[in-house]
């Protein structure tokens, strides 16, 4: 039992399995019903179908006896040895034998025929063919006169009418065909000749379709239009179906569907059954009857098998339903177990509950009220923490110690005092990349780490301040603390830190204080001694004496000869004497005070920017670097020696672009040249000594240079332009001579005539007279 009592006390793991085993129960259940549901309704549409074609064979079938019957019937009726039978009064005897032997024969030619009768009007006669009409006595002929000469209505004619000959249980054993000549109901005023068909012959047919096949048997009727139903088996002994009952539901399916043939089921007498219909020859229908529960016992298994199977999976459903909600209330099995403990109260675990979770709910909130205490009362120390560290010249030394003991801070108020900074490097860039929930997290890491391994060695308190950087504030117990007492310690915070979390720290440590007030003073002190990263490098850790001489330090710039060498350099293009002068900035710059190192490193950067904005100025092609952005370095990095390198590699560029011209260079100045002479062709002052001046380069090495180049000096190419130019005027315009040589750049008219004439070996009048008759 006690398996048992240990799952009656877990509530909400009765509720998740027996939720589970419902949601199967419901779902195998509802799978099973409706699979069964589909399956019935499909075999009654395909036995349906089926019943209806049988029924239409039936149909085709009747017809066809019917066709047979008509022929024979039209065939005796003119028959000249039965003719005196019909007509004759008195009928002489041997027409009387005669006849009697035709319809001996008419029966041996035609198996189907039950007998035949001949009524003959005038003499109100009856004759038969059959033993019992010649030899009971008169029975049979009375029996066959009252139904023919006293019926309820009058007959049809040409149509299988239902009698009963011999047998006296009301069942059908032939059916009648009368035919007179003419087509109306037989009222004995007429001669006729009566056909009596066997009533197997029609019934065994039907029976012979209804036996084809495996499928579930029924019974097929034959309707009359007065409700009769007709059929081969004797009423005794056969279970008739409800007559009306049967009637009114074919009556209502072809009320409902407008159709004349169907398929019903309803409740014939004898159970339910399925009703077939179809509309016969001439006013009879055609009934198909099946027991319903014949035709579906294919179903009623398959529904049992259906149950059996639901009923084992429903089985094996519960014992999944106990281990997939053990698997599912496992995690909070756990979780009970882990807070089992916190319930020890008394009170606590007399607190009355509903299920697991709103156990687990109660302890929840308890634990969350007990959490906004603490952070309450976190926020308030962090709060006097961060002003004793920013304004503690506002609080008395007793002040503060009243406050640290109210609040239980871990700051000694009779013991020495330092204070650590601890700020994260590169922060513009890890601002920039750090999504606000991430660098909420690193401060409360960073806060939490190095107040825990500070605290192996002395009692401290540690707080975010700014963003950017923590800071500690580092009690004695018995022996002072001191900066190489802390630097182990912050470097082992430093490693943790870039480990878990991968940011780098620098630290400052301030000088030691004995009193609570000076406690603004050594924060300044530390955070300021933090900033000289800068010149110490990343992951410093600085204390008072590492940047004594930088705070003793009183220079504020670099000597102006450093950087007027280093322009001078820049200029001539020498790496070398550039960069030594750098190297001698940097070497003075790490020595100065921070402020003014930031400064002078700022001021040495434009005087690079400056150089290179000369250089570029006096030379055609530019320098292969954005000059505008130089002065920006200083800003893009964080140490000293990353703008060390980003000068010495800027140095190297502005030297490189200082080199001997290139053919590129060559090939730059000889288009820009064309260009010139392209633009200002028509300028009567072009010459090589205005090109040269554009360009800025003597006279004679652009001459030399294009000569080299092109083949021809600068003087021939301008002439050849102008002589080109001139050449289209005289060709495309109505200009005269001399303004053509104006547009041209030509102001002497034998000078322009003589050059034409060398170009093209007539004057330009010829050559435009000649042009256009040509």
């Amino acid at each position: 039992m006690k398996p048992f009592s240990f799952y009656k006390s877990k509530k909400y793991f009765q509720s998740v399995m027996f939720s589970i085993m419902l949601a199967m129960a419901l779902i195998l259940t509802g799978l099973a019903v409706v699979n069964t549901y589909v399956l019935e309704r499909s075999i009654k549409n395909v036995q349906e179908n089926s019943n209806l074609k049988v029924l239409t064979q039936t149909q085709y079938n009747l017809s066809s006896m019917n066709e047979i019957i008509t022929h024979l019937s039209t065939f005796a009726y003119n028959d000249n040895l039965l003719i005196p039978l019909l007509f004759s009064k008195p009928l002489p005897q041997m027409d009387y034998i005669r006849g009697y032997r035709e319809m001996a024969n008419l029966m041996k030619s035609s198996s189907f025929l039950h007998s035949i009768a001949v009524y003959n009007a005038a003499s109100n006669e009856l004759y038969g063919s059959t033993s019992n009409f010649l030899v009971d006595g008169g029975v049979t002929k009375e029996r066959m006169n009252q139904w023919l000469l006293h019926p309820a209505q009058p007959h049809p004619t040409s149509r299988l009418i239902p009698v009963s000959l011999e047998r006296t249980d009301g069942g059908i054993d032939a059916f009648a065909f009368i035919v007179t000549d003419a087509y109306i109901p037989f009222t004995g005023d007429r001669s006729a000749l009566i056909l009596y068909i066997k009533s197997g012959w029609v019934f065994d047919s039907l029976a012979k379709l209804n036996d084809a096949g495996t499928r579930a048997q029924g019974q097929i009727y034959i309707q009359t239009p007065d409700g009769q139903l007709l059929s081969g088996e004797n009423p005794a002994q056969s279970n008739q179906p409800d007559l009306p009952g049967i009637t009114e539901l074919i009556r209502q399916d072809k009320a409902l569907n407008g159709a004349s043939s169907g398929s019903v089921t309803g409740n014939t007498g004898s159970g339910k059954s399925i009703i077939t219909y179809m509309e016969g020859i001439g006013d009879w229908t055609i009934l198909y009857v099946q027991p319903y529960a014949s035709v579906m016992k294919d179903v009623t298994d398959a529904r049992t098998k259906s149950l059996l199977i639901t009923g084992g999976f429903l089985l094996l459903s519960i014992a999944v339903s106990v281990w997939l909600s053990y698997k599912l209330y496992d995690p909070i099995e756990n979780m009970l177990r882990r807070m089992r403990p916190l319930s020890a109260d008394p009170q606590q675990a007399d607190e009355p509950y509903g299920n697991e979770l709103d156990l687990m709910s109660g302890h929840y909130q308890r634990m969350q009220e007990k959490l906004q205490e603490i952070s309450s009362e976190q926020i308030v120390n962090k709060y006097y923490i961060r002003k004793f560290l920013t304004d503690s010249r506002l609080f008395s030394h007793n002040d503060m110690q009243l406050l640290i003991e109210k609040h239980g801070l871990h700051i000694s108020a009779r013991e020495s005092l330092l204070v650590c900074v601890l700020r994260i490097e590169r922060y513009a860039a890890y601002d920039l990349s750090t999504p606000p929930s991430s660098k909420k997290l690193h401060s409360f890491a960073l806060v939490n780490i190095a107040q825990e391994i500070m605290s192996r060695a002395y009692p401290c308190e540690a707080v975010d301040l700014q963003g950017d950087h923590i800071v500690l504030i580092v009690s004695a117990t018995g022996s002072p603390p001191d900066c190489a007492g802390t630097k182990p310690l912050i470097r082992e915070i430093q490693d943790t830190i870039g480990q878990y979390y991968g940011l780098s720290l620098s630290g400052g440590i301030s000088s030691v204080i004995t009193q609570l007030p000076q406690l603004s003073a050594a924060y300044y002190q530390a955070y300021q001694l933090s900033l000289y990263t800068f010149a110490l490098g990343y992951k410093s850790i600085i204390t008072p004496e590492d940047v004594r001489e930088n705070i003793g330090n009183k220079h504020k710039t670099l000597p102006p000869d450093i950087e007027r060498k280093l322009s001078e350099a820049l200029k001539k293009g020498q790496l070398t004497a550039a960069g030594s002068e750098l190297e001698k900035a940097f070497s003075l710059l790490a020595t100065f005070q921070y402020e003014e190192m930031r400064r002078a490193v700022a001021d040495l950067a434009w005087v690079v920017q400056n150089t290179a904005a000369e250089i570029a100025g006096n030379r055609v092609g530019s320098l292969p670097l954005d000059i505008d952005q130089i002065h920006r370095i200083p800003q893009a990095h964080e140490t000293l020696e990353e703008i060390y390198v980003a000068l010495l590699s800027l140095c190297a560029t502005i030297c490189e672009g200082q080199r001997p011209a290139s053919p590129e260079r060559n090939e730059l100045i000889i288009g820009t040249v064309k260009e010139v002479i392209e633009q200002k062709f028509n300028d009567l002052n072009l010459s090589q000594q205005s090109i040269a001046a554009n360009v800025r380069l003597t006279s004679a090495y652009l001459g030399k240079l294009f000569k080299d180049s092109c083949g021809v000096s600068i003087t021939e190419y301008i002439n050849d332009i102008r002589l080109r130019h001139a050449q289209e005027l005289l060709l495309q315009s109505d200009y005269t001579i001399s303004e053509i040589m104006d547009k041209c750049g030509y102001a002497n008219q034998s000078y322009f005539f003589r050059l034409f004439k060398t170009r093209f070996g007539t004057t330009p009048k010829d050559y435009r007279l000649k042009k256009s008759l040509s």
